[in-house]
């Protein structure tokens, strides 16, 4: 059965996207994805998008996310495969520089730093960018709002 997951499009006022920086300990291969992880089973997807939030990125106050997108997923990292079904939500908050306040051991070890990112600098970037079709997704989002 498969994990459930949130996702959050963390968007400044100029429309970047907040990416978290990973090596794959095993391959050492290195991605780029969205703050986000697993939904504890008495959380709420907000809940969970808060913790996640400051844990990750030491913010605070997250506001309420409009979701945006859902997908099943299945991917690999450190030499095991994930299922997941991922709910993406959509936070406007003000740039700031992550400060990641609870990281797990396995993410200290794993996470190289953050960026953010315009969705033309996704579309067009040679770095390996999860899901490979978030600039293009970020772009249509921005459009409709």
């Amino acid at each position: 059965m498969a994990r459930l997951a949130v996702k959050l499009i963390l968007l400044d006022a100029d429309d970047r996207v907040l990416l978290i920086h990973a090596k794959d300990p095993k391959s050492q291969s290195k991605c780029w994805y969205p703050v986000g992880g697993g939904v504890e089973p008495d959380e709420s997807l907000q809940s969970a998008a808060a913790r996640e939030a400051h844990e990750e990125t030491g913010l605070v106050d997250l506001p309420v996310g409009t979701p945006v997108w859902r997908r099943d997923h299945r991917y690999e990292f450190n030499g095991q495969a994930f299922d997941v079904h991922e709910e993406w939500l959509l936070h406007r908050v003000e740039h700031f520089s992550p400060a990641p306040a609870a990281l797990s051991e396995y993410e200290t070890r794993t996470i190289l730093g953050f960026r953010w990112w315009t969705s033309q600098e996704l579309l067009t970037t040679i770095e390996t960018i999860f899901p490979p079709q978030l600039g293009q997704l970020l772009a249509e989002v921005r459009d409709e709002s």
